[in-house]
């Protein structure tokens, strides 16, 4: 995976995607989202 990330060019679709996988990443404490 490229560690260099086009936020520009990036669709709002692959943004929500990193953005919940790194939430959802172990060793995150869990959110009040619930």
């Amino acid at each position: 995976m490229n560690e260099r990330v086009d936020w520009a060019t990036m669709s709002d679709e692959e943004f929500l995607a990193l953005v919940r996988q790194l939430i959802d990443a172990p060793g995150t404490p869990p959110s009040d989202d619930e």
